[in-house]
């Protein structure tokens, strides 16, 4: 990120701010609450401002961080896909960093906002409204913000009533007085104090606040967009978004300088986010609902094309290949049945046939049964206004109708044959069963064969 000058008039002293991009001198805040950092990239994402968790899935952090460098909003630094943000207080080095990320879906800046800074030129919006909030695809663990200070709480603040704490993913002091890059944690700088100082370009006075570091501490790059926090009580209130500051170099060196931030505060804005954050939630709504529908459609578009190909199989599927026909058409396959045609089933797709004119250019196709060859024909009508019918056609059983055909009269046959076996077992066993025996009458002798045989009338069993 480049480092960006502006000019703060102090009552004492002049002091030259460059935009805040850790925090020098600071304690090392890893498992904090609140603080996030922004994350680009995929397999070693990179680090990118400081921003705060304020409200459940809402993040605040500085517009200059999300809008590109010399441009107006909406115009992003990078593509919305590519915007993440860490859970708070990780160290974003470690491996977690990457797996517990959260997509940003949404990001709102004011409409007017102009990520200008040209200092040399006085041209200083950057620092205008310097404040951008991000709706997340779900929350972050831990607690949020208890809330904004308000307007009353900033301005007893301004006259020196309560100190504040800063948590930032920036750069930190390094070895002999250097400025090194950030480690991937947090740092935490506590006993900040308002001023009544103003920078002359913010046109609301309202909107901006001027703070100061206890001596040897002080903001440093990557710490824009980080919160300007205040305890009160049990609550935790956010003051505002850093968005500049000056004096590192000195708490670097151990010159006890007091380091000087400035930050966009935050309860102006409030009712915008609530505002933003309802219309968020609808527009997440009416998309959850939309993929919902896409999703719904692609699985019934694949489950036709499925049917579709078994249907070619099956010797179910029907197109009409003699005629092309318009867009919008209504169309059904007919069956003659008893010398009346009946609708047998209604156009399931239609096909946009090559060889078809722009005008007509589509065919239809749908899925149909039939238990025995018949003649067909398809059925055309627009609604109130005609009908016509394609040309008659005969079409031969389905391939499951066939193959019920012949199971049913295979097992006709098998029935056939099962029954003739049993009906010779039985004649066979009845026949084992027959027994001979000899009938006398005088001279007369008689054999006699059945199951129980018996003597004719006038014979005895000899």
């Amino acid at each position: 990120m480049r480092f960006k000058v502006a000019v703060l008039v102090f009552v004492f002293l002049a002091v030259p701010l460059t935009p805040a991009n850790s925090i020098i001198n600071g304690t090392s805040a890893v498992g904090s609450n609140y603080v996030v950092t922004m994350l680009f990239g995929d397999e070693k994402p990179q680090a990118y401002c400081t921003g705060a968790y304020f409200q459940p899935r809402v993040i605040v952090i500085a517009a200059h961080c999300v809008i590109k460098d010399g441009s107006r909003a909406p115009e992003l630094q990078r593509p919305l896909a590519d915007f993440y943000v860490s859970q708070p207080g990780i160290d974003w080095k470690t491996p977690e960093a990457r797996t517990s990320r959260v997509k940003v879906l949404r990001i709102w800046t004011d409409p007017d906002y102009f990520n200008r800074f040209e200092p040399g030129k006085n041209l200083l919006e950057t620092q205008v409204n310097d404040i951008a909030f991000l709706f997340l695809e779900k929350e972050l663990n831990g607690p949020t913000v208890s809330r904004a200070a308000s307007r009353d709480e900033i301005e007893s603040y301004r006259q020196g009533i309560g100190q504040g704490f800063h948590l930032g993913y920036g750069c930190i002091g390094g070895a002999n007085g250097t400025i090194a890059p950030n480690d991937g944690k947090p740092y935490l700088a506590e006993g900040i104090t308002g001023t009544t100082n103003q920078l002359k370009h913010i046109p609301v006075p309202d909107r901006y606040l001027e703070v100061l570091y206890p001596s040897g501490k002080s903001t440093c790059s990557h710490d824009s967009g980080s919160p300007l926090l205040m305890k009160k009580g049990e609550e935790v209130l956010y003051l505002g978004t850093l968005f500049a500051g000056s004096g590192w170099d000195d708490a670097a060196k151990g010159t006890y300088k007091r380091g000087v931030g400035s930050a966009t505060v935050l309860w102006p804005f409030v009712p915008l986010l609530e505002e933003e954050f309802k219309k968020f939630l609808e527009f997440e709504s009416k998309q959850r609902a939309i993929e919902t529908q896409r999703q719904k459609e692609k699985e019934a578009e694949a489950q036709l094309s499925k049917e579709r190909q078994e249907s070619i199989t099956e010797n179910t599927f029907f197109m009409e290949n003699s005629r092309c026909h318009s867009i919008g058409i209504n169309a059904e396959l007919q069956i003659l049945n008893d010398g009346v045609w009946r609708s047998l089933a209604q156009a399931k797709g239609w096909d946009v046939a090559a060889n078809c004119p722009s005008t007509t250019p589509v065919r239809p196709w749908t899925i149909a049964e039939i238990e025995q060859t018949s003649q067909l024909r398809w059925r055309y009508w627009f609604v109130g206004q005609f009908e016509v019918f394609g040309n008659e056609f005969q079409s031969q059983p389905s391939a499951k109708a066939a193959a019920e055909l012949k199971a049913k009269k295979e097992a006709e046959v098998k029935a056939a044959a099962e029954l003739k076996a049993k009906r010779e077992a039985e004649a066979k066993a009845a026949a084992a069963r027959k027994t001979t025996i000899t009938c006398v009458k005088g001279k007369l002798t008689k054999k006699v064969t059945g199951v129980k045989p018996q003597c004719p009338t006038g014979y005895k069993k000899k």
